[in-house]
């Protein structure tokens, strides 16, 4: 198995996988800390099958359940024999194409998510991922000082579900710091008037989707993806037009955020 970098700061392919006799536990390990370094990890053509993507996102945490009845899962399918895996087929009842983080509307938003390519059209529907941790890093440390200790609502329209999470999260594994907000579902900051909020949540937007801290990846069919959510945005491409593209998605359970201190 090779893990290639794709740059400097976010992304890394994952080549030479086999899944066929299952994963040894060097194997799962080293895949384990690759996602905490590089945040992002694409596998090119990795073929996966519904059985074999259940397996793989077991490496990095425990699949979330996909409850039809859960007003967040209104408008999604799930693959029969499997409520983990989600199917997204349709871009009307699936609209992504936005910067965001997965659920952070929810009390404990996923750990990850694992994405599996079924069909892709012939051109367009890249996805792309911003890193919140280099974007972190970034910051001024007047900035930093700033938003420290500060809280902000995630909501997600019409749906009632909504919570709270520090704008800086601390990363459960590494320790390490990242901006937790995201233009896809927080509405505002505690404590601030609307005119304070909206101007450091539009700074912290922009800032957290600047090229440089942001990577791009086309996809082929049989590729599949795995991102940390926790320390990560992205974005899906929605410029295809009438092509078909199919996916298949495992949400991996989460931790309630904390604060960086």
């Amino acid at each position: 198995m090779q893990v290639e970098a794709l740059r400097a700061s976010l992304g890394a392919t994952v080549e030479g996988l086999d899944l066929s006799q299952g994963i040894d536990p060097d194997s799962a390990a080293e895949l384990r800390t690759a996602l905490l370094e590089h945040q992002v990890l694409i596998f090119p053509g990795l073929g996966l099958d519904d059985e074999r993507q259940l397996a793989l996102a077991g490496v990095f945490g425990e699949p979330e359940l996909h409850r039809l009845e859960d007003e967040d899962n209104r408008d999604f399918d799930s693959v029969e024999g499997h409520p983990e895996i989600l199917v997204l087929d349709d871009p009307a009842k699936n609209p992504a194409n936005f910067w965001h983080s997965d659920a952070t509307f929810r009390q404990q938003p996923p750990l990850g998510a694992l994405l599996s390519v079924r069909a892709c059209p012939p051109r367009g529907g890249d996805t792309l991922w911003a890193s919140t941790r280099n974007a972190h890093e970034e910051l001024s440390e007047p900035v930093r000082r700033m938003i420290s200790g500060l809280s902000a609502v995630h909501g997600h329209p019409p749906s009632t579900s909504s919570a709270v999470h520090p704008v800086v999260r601390r990363h459960p594994e590494t320790g390490r710091p990242s901006v937790f907000v995201n233009r896809g579902w927080t509405t505002r900051i505690e404590g601030l008037s609307r005119h304070e909020s909206q101007a450091i949540l539009g700074m912290l937007f922009d800032h957290c989707e600047r090229p440089e801290f942001s990577m791009r990846w086309s996809w082929s069919e049989g590729d599949a993806a795995l991102w940390d959510n926790r320390c990560t945005l992205h974005y899906a491409l929605r410029d295809y037009g009438s092509n078909y593209r199919r996916v298949h998605r495992i949400a991996l359970a989460g931790d309630r955020p904390r604060q960086e201190n």
